[in-house]
């Protein structure tokens, strides 16, 4: 089973991304979808939801990409999202660049106020089981061969 962190984050809306759930009904909607199945693969971040969630895992794979074709795929991903209303509505213009600029912090050493390379690699030295980083600009048949070989 598939389980994404933005669908147990983020409150149904239109647009989507507005409104982070509340931590409980996050938390409980992901274990109790976690918990009813035997084999998980988990996307995304929840390295901050919850502190017993370190034990949860067989293997961990950080997926680090460049910041500067990170940040080239976020932004075509929210051109492609809104279209070109991105760019003329206002309100929706503003909150586009504030999220760009959100995530560019990702890659700042001293960025302590929201997720970070820095805490990802930290939370990553943190856990109990197997972890994989795996860096670049990579094929998806690329990452699945390094983690087919990793896993044998």
């Amino acid at each position: 089973m598939h389980l994404d962190s933005d669908k147990y984050f983020w409150e149904k809306t239109d647009p989507p991304f507005q409104e982070a759930k509340n931590y409980e009904e996050r938390n409980s909607l992901f274990e109790s979808d976690f918990y009813s199945q035997e084999n998980v693969v988990v996307t995304g971040s929840i390295f901050r939801w919850k502190t017993d969630y370190k034990d949860l895992f067989d293997l961990v794979v950080l997926l680090y990409i460049p910041q500067e074709i990170r940040l080239q795929r976020l932004a075509e991903r929210e051109i492609s999202k809104y279209g070109n209303k991105i760019l003329f509505d206002e309100k929706l213009s503003a909150k586009y660049k504030a999220f760009l600029a959100w995530a560019a912090e990702y890659d700042l050493e001293e960025n302590t106020t929201s997720r970070s390379f820095k805490q990802q690699k930290q939370w990553m030295e943190e856990i109990k089981c197997a972890t994989l980083f795996l860096e670049g600009d990579l094929t998806v048949k690329e990452r699945l061969d390094i983690l087919q070989t990793y896993i044998r």
